[in-house]
C-alpha cells in the first residue's frame, strides 16, 4: 500500500533495504578472487614452463651421455674379439682367456644398458617405431632358445619351451625379442648351474597372446615385485642376492 505525502510523492510505508555497501564489499571480493586466481594459474603456468624445460634437458642429457658411452664401446668389443681368437693376437693362457672373457661380457652388458637407455629415450619422446608383421609364435620361441644355445650349455643349465599352439600373432618381432632376451639373461644369472631352469612359452588368452618367462632360481620378494617396473630399478646391491 501507497500513499501520497506533503510534497505529492509516493512512498512506501516498508522502505527498502539496497544493502549497498554489502553488494560494495561482495564485488570487492569477487575481485580479488579473480586476481588471486589469476596469479595462481600463472605460477602453475611458470612451473610446467621449468618442468618442461628440465625434461627437456634431461632428454639431451641422456642422449648425450648415451652416445659418449656407445662410441668407445666400438672399439673395446672389436679388440677384446680379436684377443680371442688367438691365431690373430698370439697364445693366451687360460687365467689371461679367462680375463679377456669377462671384460667381453662385461661390455657386451654395457652395451645393452646403453641400448636400453635409448629405447627408454624413444619411448619418453614417442619415437619408438614397431615394425608389425605376422609372426608364428612356436617359430619364434624357437629361434630364442637357438640364440641362447650356446649360453645355456656354458653355463650347463636348462631352456625350455613350454607346450605352445602354434598361433600366428601381429606384432613386431624385434620388440618381443628384446622382452624375452632380458628375461633371459637375468634368469640365467640367478639359476644354479646343472640344476637352472628357465621355461618360455605362450599362452591363448582368447583377446590376446601372453608370453612368459619362468625360471627356478632366488626369485624376488612380493615386496620388490611392485618395484620392477621402474625405469633401471634394480632389486638390491647386496648379497643376500648373488648371481649364481
Amino acid at each position: 500500500m501507497t500513499e501520497f505525502s506533503k510534497t505529492n510523492k509516493i512512498t512506501n510505508k516498508k522502505p527498502i533495504n539496497t544493502n549497498i555497501k554489502e553488494i560494495y564489499e561482495l564485488n570487492e571480493n569477487f575481485e580479488n578472487m579473480g586476481q588471486k586466481v589469476e596469479k595462481t594459474l600463472k605460477v602453475q603456468k611458470e612451473y610446467v614452463e621449468k618442468l618442461k624445460e628440465i625434461d627437456r634437458k634431461k632428454v639431451e642429457f641422456s642422449s648425450m651421455v648415451s652416445h659418449e658411452l656407445k662410441t668407445p664401446l666400438v672399439p673395446i668389443l672389436g679388440y677384446v674379439q680379436m684377443l680371442q681368437k688367438q691365431e690373430l693376437m698370439g697364445e693366451l693362457n687360460k687365467k689371461q682367456l679367462d680375463a679377456v672373457d669377462e671384460i667381453y661380457s662385461s661390455a657386451l652388458k654395457l652395451q645393452r644398458l646403453v641400448g636400453d637407455i635409448l629405447t627408454t629415450q624413444k619411448l619418453d619422446l614417442g619415437k619408438l617405431e614397431f615394425n608389425q608383421e605376422n609372426i608364428e609364435v612356436t617359430e619364434l620361441l624357437n629361434l630364442i632358445i637357438k640364440d641362447f644355445s650356446p649360453i645355456i650349455s656354458e653355463k650347463n643349465i636348462y631352456l625350455v619351451k613350454e607346450n605352445t599352439q602354434n598361433e600366428i600373432i601381429f606384432s613386431d618381432k624385434d620388440r618381443i625379442n628384446q622382452v624375452f632376451s632380458n628375461l633371459i639373461k637375468n634368469a640365467i644369472d640367478f639359476v644354479e648351474s646343472e640344476k637352472g631352469q628357465i621355461i618360455i612359452g605362450a599362452k591363448n588368452n582368447k583377446e590376446y597372446v601372453q608370453f612368459f618367462v619362468k625360471d627356478n632360481g632366488v626369485g624376488i620378494s612380493e615386496i620388490n615385485q611392485k618395484e620392477i617396473f621402474k625405469k633401471f630399478y634394480q632389486i638390491d646391491t647386496s648379497t643376500s642376492r648373488k648371481k649364481v
